[in-house]
């Protein structure tokens, strides 16, 4: 059963893994942070303003605390069931004992005694050897129209084929819906297993539809009915 936003951890708010660097760290934060604007479209039909707004605070009160050293130590001390249970491989290196924890503040109040938060360019990559490949702009939301008539049942893979024949990305879907590139792709690969609670996918499958131009209530019926067999699988 996929876990409600409210009972993720900050490893999982962020979609990091626990052995995320601080630059991974604040990589993630800035995406998370964009995809739970105020304005994004994404959000406009699954979340209330004060849904939103504490969504916001949890993700702010997520980043100070990994982003701290002492403070990321002091949190994977109380989450030593859930990182025991990760493979080897995955699970945070030891943090060495430092100074007094930082407390995470509320995004509105930052007290005194705390660090300033750094800034992007604290955590900047390394200039590259070589220029890095321009990535395709964001592509504006189609006109909408009917989906194609001779398609028997929009699937993942249709999905799929009706992007690629508009010429887009995932990333040019996911700049258009602000919606997290790996859902998309969790999308059109039916990987059913990572997807978002029924209600919620059904918001993003909406913008999807409406970002390739198409009207969207047979696209996302089509793709639940797939996955309400997965997660409800008939009784041999």
């Amino acid at each position: 059963m996929l876990k409600k936003i409210e009972d993720l951890n900050y490893y999982e708010l962020l979609e990091v893994s626990p052995r995320a660097t601080s630059q991974e760290i604040h990589k993630a934060y800035e995406r998370i942070r964009k995809i739970y604007d105020p304005n994004s479209i994404a959000l406009y039909s699954l979340f209330s303003p004060d849904e939103t707004e504490k969504i916001r605070q949890r993700v702010e009160e997520a980043y100070r605390t990994l982003i701290y050293e002492e403070n990321r130590r002091m949190y994977d001390l109380s989450l030593r069931d859930y990182l025991d249970e990760l493979p080897p491989q995955e699970q945070p290196p030891a943090r060495p004992v430092s100074a007094t924890p930082v407390q995470p503040s509320h995004p509105s109040s930052v007290p005194p005694a705390s660090p300033p938060m750094p800034s992007p360019a604290a955590y900047a990559a390394p200039a590259p050897a070589a220029p890095a490949p321009v990535p395709p702009p964001p592509v504006a939301a189609l006109p909408v129209q009917p989906p194609p008539q001779d398609i028997a049942e929009f699937s993942g893979t249709v999905l799929r084929m009706l992007r690629e024949q508009r010429g887009m990305t995932i990333q040019n879907v996911a700049d258009t819906t602000k919606l997290s590139a790996r859902y998309l792709e969790c999308i059109e690969e039916e990987n059913f297993a990572k997807l978002p609670a029924r209600p919620y996918l059904r918001g993003f499958l909406v913008n999807y539809a409406k970002a390739l131009g198409y009207e969207p209530d047979r696209i996302a019926a089509d793709f639940l009915k797939r996955y309400d067999a997965f997660k409800n699988p008939p009784k041999k």
